[in-house]
């Protein structure tokens, strides 16, 4: 028999324990929320064994609470409790919340919960053929979440006796059950107890049902106000009805509390002091247990087949948007054109470079027309102005009247060239530099296609096309290619972002719905926080992974993006993105109490983390405290450590490779830890 109390408990509670022949003994047990919210003040219970043991009260007089304490769901601020069934396969809980999966069949949830406690495949067959006619269930594949309300107390209620346990805790059995059936359950509960000496606590708001236990405990303010048979307490109280009864003791109680001038103290809080479990767990890793979990896993997928295919999808349409959107530079831009050269561009090509017939402004506009943009002709200046003021054109090229012949005259006369001359044959440009991009584009473009136009021009005047070039050679790039493709750049941290974010989003949503529909029950049955973690693991880094997959083979494969490093280093890079995601995740789940707001979260600083980690601009363009800060930051490293092996193919000797590795790595560890420090303050795995 376990103990759990605020101090190291006296032998005697052991003692008085086995002298009442008690299955449970709870004694002064304190309980509090907050300083305003107290729920049990020196409460104290003794539940013989082989009985019925019905516990009335009103909602909030702490009837729930007591039960949670009772499967080391809750732990008291002060008192002792004691209880005989020591293992948490013998105890069958029914919450007042069901704590069952929606998405599971009758079968499959009876299946799930079997293994838990350590049942085999017939065992759990023969029970499910013997409490489905008992307690009135539809057949074993209908689905938890088609059902009534009723239908789901009775599911809910059949999981408890699934087992056959020693202990019975029943929080509102018969809440919205056909008034025969309830009777059916409590000659049920009665046989259990007097042929099979089991022991049940039993929570009801029908106060006359309550007839049929054994012992009854009224329970208000937290405290109990009576524990005896029920006819005994309506013998004493001259009453034939419970009700009555209940009404007299609770009367009783408010005029002590109205007269009593000094609150009774309550006991200090020994947050250091280590508390047992009252309820003993096989193992902290069982098989079974983890099969149980994935398995009941596997079956929410298959439930939710679109969605699953709509996850799966997802890195195919970014890799196909990335790719449409990123590949390609800008083309088909509309520039506006003035030219001052009087002669037609419809005359013939002059070839014996005297150029008296069509003028050169032609032979560039028919470069730019062959580069894909758009050609505006103006008349006039304020015409090709107003053009673009009015977001028509993105740029002005302005030729003066004697262009043709100052270029002549410039390629002859070299440096002798007058600077008035000099002027006519140089194009003048106007941009909308509003777009970084685009106009940054137009620059580079204009001035590529200016040296094409003056290497033509020199060759077909018969001088080296090589005096046009700038004084400067770019060889061979060492890594990437000397016109380097936007997309190519991007799809480092765009896969190391999506990697961590959908496993941040996998985990938010598969734990907040473990937390808010079924945690409790299961942790109650014996599975451990590491088997849950582990289950949802596998589940995880098969979606992850193959969504991984997906992108990585669509991407390098498929679109034909370079790929010149190892690729075991990316597999084992993208891994250990998807733990640190899961992790993030889990802190996510304990931090906040609302799945819609631990997305929110998630969400936000995924978007920071995107627009940090070199996407959108490199860190070296970022501010001073930025890039002193960017190393820490989480996923930036493993962005640069991505890139240094697909485009540089470093090894993991490389600063910069193992960098990415240690970061994830150090940051899971870290969340790891803070969602844990949580969980414990908030008593989500107590």
């Amino acid at each position: 028999m376990e103990l759990q109390e605020n101090a190291q408990p006296p032998g005697s509670m052991v003692t008085e324990a086995v002298a009442q022949n008690a299955a449970v003994l709870i004694r002064k047990a304190y309980k509090r929320f907050d300083d305003s919210t107290v729920i049990l003040r020196g409460f104290n219970m003794t539940v013989p064994k082989g009985t019925i043991y019905g516990l009335l009260g009103p909602s909030g007089c702490g009837k729930t609470t007591l039960l949670r304490a009772l499967v080391d769901r809750t732990v008291l601020d002060a008192g002792m409790i004691a209880v005989a069934a020591k293992r948490k396969d013998n105890v069958g809980y029914m919450p007042q919340e069901l704590g069952l999966y929606n998405d599971m069949n009758i079968s499959e949830t009876f299946h799930f919960f079997g293994r838990l406690y350590n049942m085999n495949y017939s065992k759990i067959k023969e029970q499910e053929k013997k409490l489905i006619p008992l307690l009135d269930l539809p057949s074993g594949d209908s689905i938890i979440g088609t059902l009534s309300g009723g239908q789901q107390r009775r599911t809910s209620f059949a999981v408890a006796l699934l087992h056959d346990p020693e202990l019975l805790i029943l929080d509102e059995p018969t809440v919205g059950v056909d008034p025969l059936l309830s009777q059916t359950i409590w000659n049920h509960l009665i046989q259990l107890t007097t042929l099979h000496k089991k022991t049940i606590i039993i929570t009801t708001h029908y106060i006359e049902e309550a007839r049929q236990a054994n012992i009854i405990g009224m329970m208000r303010s937290g405290v109990l106000l009576a524990e005896e048979s029920p006819t005994e307490l309506m013998r004493k109280h001259n009453s034939s009805h419970l009700e009555h009864v209940f009404l007299v003791l609770s009367e009783r109680q408010q005029k002590q509390l109205d007269l009593q001038e000094v609150q009774e103290p309550y006991p200090v809080i020994d947050e250091n002091q280590k508390r047992l479990p009252l309820l003993e767990t096989e193992k902290v890793f069982n098989s079974q247990r983890f099969l149980a979990q994935l398995i009941k896993y596997l079956i929410w997928n298959k439930r939710n087949i679109p969605f699953l295919m709509l996850l799966l999808a997802l890195p195919a349409a970014l890799s196909f948007i990335c790719h449409a959107v990123t590949t390609v530079n800008p083309t088909g831009l509309p520039i506006a054109i003035v030219s001052d050269e009087q002669s037609s561009c419809q005359l013939p090509k002059d070839y014996n470079c005297t150029h008296s017939g069509r003028p050169l402004s032609c032979t560039y506009i028919d470069l730019l027309r062959d580069k894909t943009f758009k050609i505006h002709r103006h008349q006039t200046f304020d015409s090709a102005k107003q053009s673009l003021l009015r977001g028509k054109t993105w740029g002005i090229l302005h030729f003066a009247g004697n262009y043709t012949a100052s270029v002549i005259q410039r390629i002859e006369e070299g440096q002798a060239t007058p600077d008035g001359v000099v002027d006519a044959s140089t194009v003048d440009v106007w941009l909308d530099m509003s777009n970084q991009w685009i106009s940054n584009l137009l620059k580079r473009d204009l001035i590529f296609l200016t040296l094409e136009f003056f290497q033509n021009l020199l060759s077909e005047c018969g001088y080296s096309p090589q005096v046009a070039y700038i004084p400067v050679r770019f060889e061979e790039a060492i890594y990437g290619d000397n016109i380097p493709v936007f997309g190519h750049y991007t799809s480092a941290g765009i896969i190391c972002t999506f990697t961590f974010y959908l496993a941040v989003l996998f985990t938010v949503g598969s734990i907040m719905t473990e937390i808010s529909v079924g945690l409790d029950r299961s942790l109650v049955a014996g599975m451990t926080v590491l088997e849950v973690v582990a289950a949802h693991g596998v589940i995880m880094f098969m979606l992850v992974g193959t969504q991984s997959f997906i992108t990585m083979f669509l991407t390098y494969y498929v679109f034909g993006y370079p790929f010149h490093g190892s690729v075991t280093l990316i597999i084992i890079l993208l891994f250990l993105i998807e733990v640190m995601g899961m992790a993030y995740g889990f802190m996510l789940s304990v931090v906040f109490d609302k799945e819609a707001i631990a997305t929110y979260a998630g969400i936000g600083t995924v978007v920071m983390m995107f627009m940090t980690c070199g996407v959108v601009w490199p860190i070296e363009g970022m501010s001073t405290v930025l890039r002193s800060i960017a190393w820490a930051i989480p996923v930036q490293p493993t962005v640069e450590s991505f890139r240094s092996i697909l485009d540089r193919n470093w090894d993991i000797t490389h600063p910069n490779v193992f960098a990415g590795y240690i970061s994830s790595t150090i940051w899971t560890i870290i969340f790891c830890a803070i969602a844990y420090s949580v969980a414990k303050q908030k008593k989500i795995c107590v």
